[in-house]
């Protein structure tokens, strides 16, 4: 069970750090894609520090507002 919850944070930060990179390769700020998303800075932070679990919707927002497929965001 342990093991569990650590694979699922790591997962949650592998896809934050994907998404962190290619806002960054975009030249975007965080509360640029937050307002595209219609978060608050804070939970658009959250989710590319991987401290908050993302559905799929939520993730399907950010590669739209990145101009991205959906399947990018798990390349990594």
């Amino acid at each position: 069970m342990l093991e569990d919850k650590h694979i699922e944070k790591e997962l949650l930060q592998k896809i934050g750090k994907q998404i962190r990179k290619i806002r960054m390769s975009r030249n975007l700020r965080q509360n640029e894609i937050a307002y595209r998303c219609n978060f608050d800075k804070s939970s658009y932070h959250n989710i590319e520090t991987g401290k908050r679990n993302v559905t799929l919707l939520t993730l399907n927002k950010i590669a739209n507002a990145l101009e991205i497929e959906l399947k990018e965001l798990f390349d990594f």
